[in-house]
């Protein structure tokens, strides 16, 4: 038996992620998404949706999800996700329709056509399909991700998605059972280059900044993605007991109501309970200038400052000295937030300038970073297969590096090339 595998996006690069499988003439598709990093969206390398037999979601993040309508313009495959990513998926997807400046080649009749022929699974519940069965495994990443284990009756193929072995505020590390079971594992690299820092040290200088912006009469914006960020970051100030107030804005507002239908799948829920408790919902232009007048912090999309409220705190704040901009997501290169991290310049449609206001990056990553991947590699099997990808190429590149020093067989595939596995 062999597997044959197809990187549709996310080769050497991050964003778009796409795998594609053939298992004897079967052909399964794993995430679909899109990549937001240029000036319009750029999306995978096509697939022919009348010849899947399945597709699944391992999260709700735009990179993995936002091209899956595509598949339901001609054809109605079944999509295997867990019931948060689901619903998360629904709302990002409908948001990047709504907010993008450019076509987008689906409407909303697809994104209703994914809901209708998804199968929610929650984690380790099989879903058994001919000779194959499927299971989502807690992936530690935002709440809701998965690991996709594939099992046939030769090899076991496991994909990451996006996952992290580290525990946050938010959430649990990852499951990391299923993966000295892979026979084939399919793993991203965005971070393969460095570890981040102890959570614990991270959240303590985020707390001491905040409290010295706040304290000196200046307001804190704090640029998140809505999904997973957001909610990790309304912790963190939960934890740590920040009485000053808390605004939420955009999109992370329904995000928060998303996740709180399911509780379970958080570390510790009531503190995510005493989180949204301190949240005050920004609903209309009042709250917005209400927000600015005193000193507060300020949590809104997008986290990379390019679309949603972030961009109109971002032009009121900037200005003036005593505020801050606390950026605490991935920024990728040409975004806004790259631009202000890496020359201290913003630049949107309506403004651009020197930012005077304070600018720190805090990095509260949800993603495994070096040694975290290491320790990925060296719980799989002797004989197991190792794909690389979601990284750029020198990440992907040192991980391959430490995989064949540890005797495994890996790959590092360029998009659109298929390769093959035996067993």
């Amino acid at each position: 038996m062999a597997v044959k595998l197809k990187l549709l996006g996310a080769a050497k690069e991050v964003g778009r992620a796409g795998l594609l499988l053939d298992i004897e003439g079967e052909q399964l598709l794993l995430d679909y998404g899109v990549s937001l990093k240029g000036s319009e969206p750029e999306f995978p390398l096509p697939v022919q949706p009348r010849f899947l037999r399945l597709c699944a979601l391992s999260h709700a993040h735009l990179d993995h999800s936002g091209a899956l309508p595509l598949l339901y313009v001609s054809a109605k495959p079944l999509l295997l996700t867990t019931p948060l990513s689901l619903s998360l998926a629904e709302l990002l997807i409908r948001d990047f329709m709504k907010l993008s400046k450019y076509y987008i080649p689906y409407e909303l009749e697809e994104l209703e056509r994914m809901g209708e022929h998804a199968v929610p699974l929650v984690y380790n519940e099989v879903y058994e399909l001919g000779d194959f069965s499927f299971r989502m495994v807690d992936a530690g990443h935002i709440p809701g991700s998965s690991m996709v284990a594939v099992e046939t009756p030769s090899f076991t193929l496991v994909y990451t998605g996006d996952y992290a072995l580290h525990d946050t505020c938010l959430l649990r590390r990852g499951d990391t059972g299923v993966i000295a079971k892979a026979d084939v594992l399919v793993m991203e690299t965005t971070y393969a280059e460095f570890d981040h820092p102890p959570r614990d040290v991270v959240e303590k200088e985020f707390i001491s900044s905040l409290e010295e912006v706040l304290s000196s009469g200046g307001t804190v914006l704090v640029p998140t993605f809505a999904v997973g960020r957001a909610q990790e970051i309304l912790c963190v100030l939960a934890k740590y007991g920040v009485s000053y107030p808390v605004y939420v804005d955009g999109m992370a507002r329904r995000a928060n109501e998303l996740i709180a239908e399911s509780m379970d799948l958080l570390r510790d829920p009531g503190l995510f309970e005493k989180a949204l408790e301190i949240a005050r919902r920004v609903e209309n232009w009042e709250d917005r200038r209400r927000a600015l007048s005193s000193p507060s912090v300020i949590i809104a999309p997008a986290g990379m400052l390019k679309g949603g409220p972030s961009e109109y705190y971002m032009e009121k704040l900037m200005d003036d000295p005593r505020n801050a901009v606390f950026l605490v997501s991935f920024a990728i290169p040409e975004t806004p937030a790259r631009q202000v991290i890496e020359t201290g310049v913003y630049s949107s449609a309506t403004k651009k300038g020197i930012v005077k206001a304070r600018v720190e990056w805090f990095d509260f990553s949800a993603h495994c970073g070096k040694s975290e991947l290491e320790e990925t590699v060296k719980l799989t099997k002797r004989s197991a297969s190792i794909v690389l990808m979601h990284g750029e190429e020198r990440a992907e590149q040192a991980i391959y590096r430490f995989a064949l020093e540890s005797g495994k067989n890996a790959y590092i595939p360029s998009a659109g090339e298929w390769f093959e596995i035996k067993f």
